[in-house]
């Protein structure tokens, strides 16, 4: 069960990388329509791209929140899952056959990072790295570089 979880959030991993493209190359799209002539024809096609990229990104706000509640999951209850026996068993019975071994996915520290600077994880006493001065090293980082001055603020006062 834990694995498929893994593979499920991999899935919705890819899925949120490959609506950035589209909203990218629908960007790129966007930019050329702003050359026209003002129109209405011209707002009519901004509206539907724009209306598409709000679309996109409705969509990965909701991958990346059930990406968290599915990792959440696992940290908490993955020891209990492997106490029932007949769970026990049939993960042995089909651990061969079912979920190719490129499928599997270890949860990364980066994938942490990306997840905690997205908004899906939350920074807090929970957070497998709360403790951890490099992660918190590299967040505080991230939002000095995009000069988010008020996450740093949180940032600070959460490990004060």
């Amino acid at each position: 069960m834990v694995e498929n979880l893994k593979s499920s959030i991999e899935i919705l991993k890819q899925r949120v990388l490959f609506n950035l493209d589209l909203i990218t190359q629908n960007e790129t799209k966007i930019k050329e329509i702003l050359k026209e002539p003002v129109s209405e024809i011209r707002s009519k096609k901004l509206n539907k791209r724009f209306n598409f990229n709000k679309k996109m990104l409705k969509e990965n706000n909701d991958a990346l929140k059930l990406q968290k509640d599915m990792i959440k999951f696992i940290e908490s209850y993955h020891n209990e899952i492997d106490e029932y026996p007949e769970i026990r068993d049939a993960k042995r019975k089909s651990s061969n056959k079912t979920i190719p071994e490129n499928q599997i996915v270890d949860i990364k520290k980066e994938d942490y990072l990306d997840l905690t600077i997205n908004g899906a994880i939350d920074f807090d006493k929970q957070h497998p790295y709360f403790k951890d001065e490099d992660f918190f090293n590299e967040l505080l980082s991230y939002f000095t570089e995009i000069e988010d001055y008020e996450m740093c603020s949180k940032l600070t006062n959460l490990i004060k």
